[in-house]
């Protein structure tokens, strides 16, 4: 009782957290002279477009599953023990892998592509980029529980990803509405970005789902889904 009260503590503490910094950041997105708006460059104030970037909407979802993780992570506070139902745990974990794309790519691809100085960890984007992708992955992976993640499941964390992709593809190659202000054409080769994308999507899910499972062993979900 003692370890669920504590859990569901921590939880709610960090998903109430990580609510709250996502709206927080897409305000001062919308109206900041300074916020960034989830671009590897951009820090324009204002910015119409900032719901075109993976950064914003990734985070948007994350912060939306974790609102719906707060009454259960009261109820189970109450309770003294998890009561978190498994449709919420499958939309955290869903938020939890886009967000864990959003950090992935920025800290593997755009840091070492255009250095500190651009401005993807300041302003907004430390929020976006670093704070609030990192305690999604923790509070899922340590703090949550009531969903043995099978590899079925696994499916949905990558749907995000792919909607995006489909989007950016769309509007970047075939109607050239917006820039490729993600680099995922350069040379050419969006055919291969466009399916790398998922993959990498599913290689993180992976990670995420081996390390919750590791801490929410319920072997008897298991068995209706296999693997």
């Amino acid at each position: 009782m003692k370890q669920a009260k504590l859990r569901n503590g921590i939880s709610l503490a960090m998903n109430a957290l990580i609510f709250l910094m996502v709206l927080f950041s897409v305000v001062w997105i919308l109206v900041s002279t300074t916020g960034g708006s989830g671009g590897v460059t951009d820090t324009e104030s204002g910015d119409r477009n900032a719901f075109r970037y993976f950064t914003v909407d990734s985070n948007i979802l994350a912060a939306l599953t974790c609102l719906l993780m707060i009454p259960y992570n009261i109820k189970s506070l109450v309770r003294g023990e998890d009561a978190i139902p498994k449709w919420a745990l499958t939309l955290k974990m869903i938020g939890t892998v886009a967000v864990a794309l959003t950090f992935a790519v920025v800290m593997l691809y755009f840091l070492p592509l255009v250095g500190f100085g651009a401005g993807l960890i300041s302003g907004a984007n430390l929020f976006l980029h670093l704070l609030c992708p990192l305690l999604a992955m923790i509070s899922f992976c340590l703090f949550e529980r009531g969903l043995f993640v099978t590899k079925t499941r696994l499916l949905l964390g990558i749907v995000p990803s792919v909607i995006y992709g489909t989007v950016y593809l769309i509007n970047v190659i075939f109607l050239q509405r917006w820039e490729d202000f993600y680099y995922f054409n350069v040379g050419g080769y969006w055919y291969i970005t466009f399916l790398l994308f998922p993959v990498l999507t599913y290689l993180l899910a992976l990670g995420i789902r081996a390390v919750h499972n590791r801490f929410d062993k319920q072997p008897q979900a298991v068995a209706p889904e296999g693997q």
